[in-house]
């Protein structure tokens, strides 16, 4: 397996609910709010290789902090060293984001500039970091994801802490809770059989999620859920499977897909067909489209480099209306970004 693979995402390895249609998570104590990061010292702008500019505003973490890349640089946004899986909302408004911690995260939300709007989950505990009294206390929320029209947030998370001697972790299913201070989470997706991650929600209310089995090795395969229907496999995405990302009107499909040694980008049809492989790069993960849905974002090692960079490659229609990928391009050179994270694109 190449340099930067992770099959099994830090949210996935953690320890489900039954299954439940709703569950409301317990308040817990605040945390202090993070602050807007400056541009650390040590970190100066990021310039694009060869002037390539990419429309609209892409978010990427590299080492805890969350950057905003706007035409050919990039630049540092917020965190630092614990802000992780950003989400814009589809206005571009909002940034949802996990904020790490000793034995927890939680799910904040800040701006277009990076300021401090809401803490959607209170999942720590004052007790000291290490202590028993902590992990029992505490719990993980990672991969946040806005609605279509921004009401709500939607991550993968535990319904509660730990219990019994010793210390046993839920794993992890869907919630969902308001994108602003003080709301409920509700359980919306739970599986006995394996712990769901990261989701992409398409515009008609259905959800596409990678799913982690907890038996077979933990095998990574694409899921939808749909309100009426329940949940079911993806056909058509050759396991293992993960990162999803769908197209701004719903209709495409991408994520990354592990064929022998090496992980690519594919696209499928959202409806049910044939997946086309996108990159040939034997190291490519986290796709996201732009919001026209003309380009694909994501991230990738090049040959001869340790750790992953920025890429894109444009996506034009053929004569059935299929997107082609066109040569993937290389935007950033030994950022080392973090892959688990993925990318955001926004207007």
């Amino acid at each position: 397996m190449r340099p930067g693979f992770y099959l099994l995402p830090f949210a996935l390895c953690l320890a489900l609910a039954a299954c439940a249609d709703s569950a409301a998570v317990a308040t817990r104590p605040t945390l202090a709010l993070p602050t807007r990061q400056a541009q650390p010292p040590t970190a100066g702008p990021a310039q694009s290789l060869g002037g390539v500019s990419l429309p609209g505003r892409l978010l990427f973490v590299q080492g805890g902090t969350i950057w905003l890349w706007q035409g050919d640089t990039g630049q540092p946004l917020i965190g630092g060293g614990n802000a992780v899986q950003p989400a814009f909302s589809r206005d571009g408004a909002r940034i949802a984001y996990v904020e790490r911690s000793a034995s927890y995260s939680d799910v904040m939300v800040a701006d277009a500039a990076g300021a401090h709007l809401a803490q959607l989950t209170a999942n720590g505990s004052r007790n000291s970091p290490g202590s028993a009294e902590r992990i029992y206390e505490s719990t993980w929320a990672f991969y946040p994801a806005f609605t279509p029209d921004g009401a709500a947030v939607v991550y993968a998370g535990q319904a509660a802490p730990p219990a019994g001697d010793p210390a046993a972790e839920l794993n992890m299913s869907l919630f969902r809770t308001a994108a602003s201070e003080g709301g409920v989470s509700q359980q919306i997706v739970a599986d006995d059989g394996g712990q769901l991650g990261r989701s992409a929600l398409a515009p008609d209310g259905s959800i596409v999620y990678a799913r982690a089995a907890t038996e077979q090795g933990g095998a990574l395969q694409l899921y939808r859920y749909a309100p009426a229907a329940g949940a079911a496999p993806i056909e058509g995405a050759p396991a293992p499977s993960y990162d999803p990302a769908l197209s701004p009107d719903g209709r495409w499909l991408a994520f990354a897909a592990q064929r022998g040694d090496g992980t690519d980008i594919w696209l499928l049809p959202a409806a049910g067909g044939a997946a086309m492989r996108l990159t040939n790069t034997g190291s490519a993960r986290a796709p996201s489209f732009s919001p026209d849905g003309s380009r694909l974002a994501f991230v990738a090692i090049a040959p001869g480099s340790h750790g992953f960079d920025l890429w894109s490659l444009d996506l034009a229609p053929d004569a059935s209306g299929a997107p082609q990928p066109a040569q993937p391009r290389q935007i950033t050179l030994g950022m080392s970004l973090d892959a688990d994270s993925g990318i955001a694109w926004a207007p």
